[in-house]
């Protein structure tokens, strides 16, 4: 399957940037290194997108599509492997077919409050020029489920695509996803909850949301430090207990302490901390049956129950 990436960052020669640019469809051959030679026509971008769901005898598609939104500090390189690991994590747990949406983060550790203001500019354009054109392309016998997936400040962007989509004549219309998923999100816990204004659009978008994340998540607190005086971080302390019945929270702290790595390099080990997700089997069998859908997110498989009642966890 070609991997299919929707990138708004610039061109330099042939070579994407960490700067802001225009809007490209890619579909990239299998074993080739993507390059803006890979760009096509928004049209039959979607249309290669459609061909690799499963059709009944009747015609109609089913299957699962999958938007994934990096977090900062990732420039191209990065957000295509982690494209590659995602597909990788979910082969033989779930057939889904993945689009990256690649805004233009610098890819510098230091350069958090610059990351910030390019994904609140680049935002809308996830719902503009990747969600709703698929979402579009279907028919009413379609049973395609569209999913999105954000980790670390991906989670901001989706949150400002979601708002802004309420807001614009194009974009304000009835549409939905299926799961919204915030792995280590970057995003302020106390917002979600019914009637804030800046996560009402990102709930009411979505049928589930599911936030995995982690106490001893080291980047988020450096995010606390750089935010001076904001709340904790969705990714590092969980949704409140008020949270919308339709949002889940999974404890993945006690899971974690069976894989921390060895100190030996503090910066390694902060990194690790933030995006060890992606790496993790078990991790990826629990979003492989988030995104499925198949049962009540109280009996999927492994997941026990915190002390609170509430919080789901993953299998220490």
């Amino acid at each position: 399957m070609p991997k299919f990436i929707v990138t708004v960052r610039s061109v330099s020669g042939d070579a994407f940037t960490g700067g802001l640019g225009a809007i490209r469809y890619l579909s990239v051959p299998d074993g080739a290194a993507p390059s803006p030679a890979h760009q096509v026509a928004r049209t039959a971008w979607i249309k290669q997108v459609m061909q690799t769901f499963v059709r009944s005898a009747s015609g109609n598609a089913t299957g699962n599509l999958l938007f994934l939104v990096h977090g900062f500090n990732t420039n191209f390189t990065n957000a295509t492997a982690l494209h590659d690991a995602v597909a990788a994590g979910l082969a033989g747990k779930l057939v889904c077919t993945i689009v990256s949406f690649d805004w233009p983060s610098a890819g510098e550790t230091f350069a958090y409050l610059e990351d910030l203001d390019t994904a609140k500019r680049t935002a809308v354009d996830l719902v503009n020029a990747a969600i709703r054109p698929l979402i579009a392309a279907q028919n009413d016998d379609c049973r395609v489920a569209v999913h999105v997936a954000c980790h670390s400040m991906g989670a901001y962007v989706a949150r400002e695509a979601f708002d802004h989509a309420d807001d614009g004549t194009t974009t304000g219309s009835d549409w939905a996803v299926n799961q919204l998923v915030l792995i280590a999100g970057d995003v302020e816990a106390s917002d979600f909850v019914d009637g804030n204004k800046d996560t009402e659009s990102m709930l009411g978008h979505c049928y589930r949301l599911t936030n995995y994340f982690n106490k001893f998540d080291e980047v988020l607190q450096i995010s606390n430090v750089k935010r001076i005086g904001t709340e904790p971080r969705a990714g590092r302390v969980g949704l409140p207990p008020n949270a919308p019945t339709k949002a889940v929270n999974i404890d993945c702290s006690a899971h974690f302490e069976t894989i921390r790595r060895p100190g030996g390099d503090p910066e390694a080990a902060l990194l690790w901390s933030h995006s060890w997700y992606f790496e993790d089997p078990v991790f990826y069998t629990d979003f492989a049956a988030t995104l499925l859908g198949a049962v009540d997110r109280t009996v999927v498989t492994g997941r026990g129950l915190a002390v609170d009642g509430q919080t789901l966890t993953l299998p220490a």
